[in-house]
């Protein structure tokens, strides 16, 4: 798995935006990770998946501008919002999150409003870990990825 993020310049509006969710949606396998004005991060198990992500983007009538890989990140802590708000869903989630590669620690705030997970990287990836989250059965949206 790589995440990856789309450079697509002609995606600005909260429509394009939404079009282009639905087009990288038809790809199976694939994790959306972040739609933001001008840029799709995305989780991809492989160059076919990437391929297709490709494809399906610019078939719904958009550039691609570029792809960039998003590395490991060792050292630094990511934050996200979350619906794991009890310790059941903090043991139910533990399991994906202690045995993901690149994870040093985390924890959840169950008592803040938005249930943050901060998770100090030792080489994982904010899309790895969100893939992690998501398959524990969980929903998890990054906090301000343009500073992590």
């Amino acid at each position: 798995m790589k995440t990856i993020k789309i450079q697509i310049p002609d995606m600005q509006s909260s429509h394009d935006q939404a079009r282009v969710n639905h087009a990288i949606h038809t790809t199976d396998g694939v994790t959306i990770n972040s739609i933001r004005s001008g840029e799709a991060g995305v989780t991809v198990g492989d160059e076919e998946q990437q391929k297709a992500v490709v494809a399906s983007v610019e078939k719904a009538g958009y550039t691609i501008a570029g792809i960039e890989i998003e590395t490991a990140a060792a050292g630094k802590t990511f934050m996200f919002k979350t619906n794991i708000n009890c310790s059941g869903c903090v043991a139910r989630v533990t399991p994906a999150l202690d045995s993901a590669a690149g994870v040093c620690h985390w924890d959840v705030d169950t008592g803040s409003k938005d249930k943050i997970l901060s998770v100090h990287s030792d080489g994982i990836t904010p899309g790895e870990i969100m893939d992690a989250v998501r398959k524990s059965g969980f929903s998890i949206e990054i906090i301000k990825p343009e500073l992590v």
